[in-house]
């Protein structure tokens, strides 16, 4: 009888261990992506609001700091032609409008106990970012889309650009699928301002180069809730 509660004991030891492997530990770091999409349609997506990468060191079984950042960029071009039966109809121009956009997050979380599997936190962030637009015309004008060729006529136009700073509160949890593999959710309610920068514009047009420059437009400010990629796969390392 006491090699039989012995056994029991010891396999019961062994089934809390082994369930608390599930969870991160002191010096554990973790990186997710969030998944978009319903069941016959998942797909991977860099992880919006949170950054394109998310990663938490944890100090402390309970305690973790996390990273986020986000980078984004887009090109939009368009080509012009001289109209058939001109002098020009041999030649090309060209219109293209570049967008980046970039996101960083610093932040903390505080976690509770939970269950073997579920690991419930509350958290903040600090929140920095900022955009930046060109768009140039070579032998063109009009929209970007479909420019229109024009012949010696050339422009730049630098802006405008925004700086965004933020802080948020965060509420989420982890479920824990299988040993260090997780799938989390998280809801945030912040704040963030945002500056429009300057905007300069060159335009070049029979051999005459002229520089204008236009001062921020103003700023904006927003107080909401969101939600922070509603579902989020992650691991441990």
């Amino acid at each position: 009888m006491k090699k039989l509660l012995l056994s029991l004991s010891v396999a019961m030891l062994g089934l809390a261990a082994q369930a608390q492997d599930f969870k991160p530990a002191k010096g554990d770091v973790t990186t997710e992506f969030g998944l978009t999409g319903g069941i016959n349609d998942t797909n991977f997506e860099l992880n919006d609001g949170a950054g394109l990468l998310r990663f938490r060191y944890f100090h402390k079984e309970n305690l973790a700091f996390r990273l986020g950042f986000n980078v984004g960029s887009s090109t939009d071009k368009g080509n012009a032609y001289g109209l058939i039966g001109t002098p020009n109809a041999d030649k090309t121009g060209s219109a293209k409008r570049t967008e980046t956009q970039f996101l960083i997050n610093l932040g903390v979380e505080k976690h509770f106990a939970g269950t073997d599997r579920l690991s419930p936190y509350v958290g903040a962030d600090f929140l920095i970012g900022g955009s930046s637009t060109k768009t140039t015309y070579e032998n063109a004008t009009g929209a970007v889309a479909a420019p229109v060729y024009a012949d010696g006529v050339s422009s730049e136009t630098k802006g405008p650009g925004s700086t965004i700073f933020g802080l948020r509160g965060v509420v989420g949890a982890d479920y824990y699928i299988a040993k260090r593999l997780y799938l989390g959710a998280e809801a945030g309610f912040g704040f963030a301002y945002e500056k429009d920068g300057e905007t300069t514009v060159t335009n070049t047009a029979a051999g005459t180069t002229t520089t204008v420059t236009h001062k921020s437009a103003g700023n904006s400010f927003d107080l909401s809730p969101s939600v922070i990629t509603g579902v989020r796969i992650g691991f441990v390392f």
